[in-house]
């Protein structure tokens, strides 16, 4: 009985092990959506930060920010020439923009409202800085609205080399 004891307590503290290591390092940008999103991505991104603000399921699945170093990237002016964005096709309902010079327009500040009002922006580590970059004319956006419940919204700022990746699915 205390072998089995032993064997259960070990399997459970690998399995926990594994889901906290898959938590830590999961990204929901891959190396394919780098490529459609900079013209000159040499494959060394890096996620440096992520907060999950509803904090209700793994991978932050219902509304996070991630912050990523990108490297000398340029925008890739073509963008978005997509027919899907995280496993989800592109269909004509989709409105989708190309790359967009800060600050954002009435027509975004409109569909990103609520997430662009949460005060837990000012308040992380990883997205202290989100706010403020939306209003510096060197950075830029873009975004894919499927739906209120399920969109994402990205900003770019070059001087920085980093990448800001909004994500709103379920609410």
């Amino acid at each position: 009985m205390r072998k089995f004891l032993l064997g259960l307590l070990v399997v459970v503290v690998i399995a926990v092990a594994y889901l906290l290591y898959d938590e830590f390092t999961y990204s929901p940008l891959k190396k394919t959506h780098f490529q459609k999103l900079f013209n000159n991505y040499s494959g060394n991104a890096k996620k440096s930060c992520s907060v999950d603000f509803i904090g209700i399921s793994f991978r932050g699945e219902i509304f996070d920010i991630y912050s990523y170093k990108t490297g000398n990237a340029s925008i890739n002016q073509n963008f978005p020439d997509i027919k899907e964005w995280e496993n989800k096709e592109i269909s004509d309902e989709t409105i989708m923009t190309e790359w967009k010079s800060c600050p954002l327009n009435t027509q975004t500040m409109e569909l990103f409202r609520f997430e662009l009002q949460v005060n837990d922006l000012d308040n992380e580590k990883c997205s202290s800085f989100f706010k403020r970059e939306l209003d510096n004319s060197k950075n830029y956006y873009s975004y894919i609205y499927f739906s209120p419940t399920e969109h994402y919204f990205l900003l770019y700022c070059p001087e920085k080399e980093e990448l800001y990746y909004l994500r709103s699915r379920g609410f």
